[in-house]
């Protein structure tokens, strides 16, 4: 997501997802900004927040998860990014 919003000149995304994934992401190095509370979806708890978009927050996460490169199938960044 990263990788595509980079080439697409994003600089977050909005997201909701359940607080679980948000814990992984925060682990993952690329924390979610909430917007609000925690609501009762069905029956799971889920967060709205956004996301960085940044060359940071790419390395950050290609550093946490051992990448070397990208990951798209085919990359909209040059090798650089």
């Amino acid at each position: 997501m990263i990788e595509f919003g980079l080439a697409k000149d994003l600089t977050r995304i909005v997201t909701v997802t359940d607080t679980r994934m948000e814990r992984i992401l925060r682990l993952a190095t690329w924390p979610l900004s909430r917007i609000g509370e925690p609501k009762c979806v069905g029956k799971t708890e889920a967060v709205a927040g956004f996301l960085e978009i940044s060359h940071a927050s790419l390395l950050r996460i290609r550093s946490r998860g051992r990448l070397s490169g990208p990951v798209l199938w085919q990359p909209v960044l040059g090798p650089s990014a």
